[in-house]
């Protein structure tokens, strides 16, 4: 016997606070690319994300809460996807690495600013405490100088990211081919500096 409509409509709705949560993020980080920080509210989150704004709050006190949690969730997607590439070709770690970067310009943005203002990536910080990881495990396989100063070395490396971002403002810039020639140019500063021999005695 199969069930009238009516009481299909009886059924209590299953909720999944994990999934709401998430599509609130995903909701924030497309508006963050729209729009910028500045134009991120519960409210749009919410509307985007098709949950009641009662429901945002349910998940999220106030705006800077939101824009938290958002930082903190790109953050866990670029370590994921690092780590997915941990046994891939350097050339091809970075270049997906810088391509992730790209389509979260202004995501990336807020992680700049926290950094610039003293509120974020710190040595302990996920991000920071992967690239010294791996810069450590290069020093001992011998694929890095002994003598390397990895805490400057690592903030060298988180600096590419606002290189990045100040790139992809440039007028008619494409971001693949920005991603390419980004990827190869920082590959082979790694590898072979600036300098002529020359010009380094």
């Amino acid at each position: 016997m199969t069930e009238t409509k009516a009481a299909i409509a009886r059924k209590p709705r299953i909720r999944n606070p994990a999934l709401t949560r998430e599509r609130l993020l995903q909701a924030t980080v497309e508006i963050l690319a729209q729009k910028g920080p500045d134009g991120v509210s519960l409210k749009d989150a919410a509307e985007l994300a098709n949950v009641s704004r009662g429901v945002a709050y349910q998940h999220f006190e106030h705006r800077d809460h939101l824009l938290r949690e958002a930082k903190d969730w790109i953050t866990v997607r670029l370590l994921e996807s690092i780590q997915k590439e941990a046994v891939a070709d350097p050339d091809e770690v970075l270049l997906n690495a810088t391509r992730l970067i790209l389509q979260n310009r202004d995501a990336a943005s807020l992680l700049i600013s926290d950094a610039m203002a003293g509120r974020d990536l710190s040595p302990q910080h996920p991000i920071n405490r992967l690239i010294r990881q791996s810069l450590e495990r290069m020093q001992a396989a011998g694929e890095a100088r002994a003598d390397l100063d990895i805490d400057v070395i690592s903030y060298i490396f988180l600096g590419m990211t606002s290189t990045l971002v100040m790139l992809s403002r440039l007028p008619d810039s494409d971001p693949e081919d920005l991603a390419r020639r980004f990827a190869r140019e920082f590959a082979a500063f790694l590898e072979k500096g600036v300098l002529t021999r020359k010009r380094r005695r």
